[in-house]
């Protein structure tokens, strides 16, 4: 049985390595679709996201951090926030969206947050050389997540 899988690549193309998140969405999107992989690529997460989510059997979410070493690359399992914080708005935290997927639909998917370390987050178009030299890495382990065989398989 193939899974529904939402990869969503988020950031800021114009804040340099903050588009890293885009760049890897346009690299699947580029591609041959994968069957069974829906693909989106937005500035920020934002609430309407959630039906989307709740669509899914599996969300990869990619996003540039500041915290972690330039090219570096962390894999997170997400799970839903138990509730919304109350400084919501129009940005969402991943979390929160799971929380509003599975109160809003009646599910939430599997998900995970690929990060990766930012040597810059300047007014810049492009990616800095430690971002361009990790975004291989990055689609792999997207790829892998996202096709990885389903629990129930």
């Amino acid at each position: 049985m193939t899974r529904n899988t939402l990869i969503v690549g988020y950031g800021n193309p114009l804040r340099a390595d903050d588009g890293v998140g885009p760049a890897v969405a346009r690299a699947f999107a580029a591609e041959a679709a994968i069957d069974g992989v829906d693909v989106v690529s937005c500035r920020q997460l934002t609430p309407e996201l959630a039906e989307r989510f709740a669509a899914a059997d599996l969300v990869v979410l990619i996003d540039a951090e500041a915290g972690l070493e330039p090219g570096g690359i962390r894999i997170t399992r997400l799970q839903a926030a138990t509730a919304l914080s109350s400084a919501f708005g129009h940005h969402v935290d991943p979390r929160e969206l799971l929380h509003m997927s599975g109160k809003l639909y009646g599910r939430s998917p599997e998900a995970f947050l690929v990060t990766v370390g930012a040597s810059s987050l300047a007014l810049s178009e492009g990616l800095s050389a430690a971002m361009a030299a990790a975004l291989p890495e990055v689609i792999a382990a997207v790829r892998r997540l996202a096709l990885k065989p389903s629990p129930i398989d």
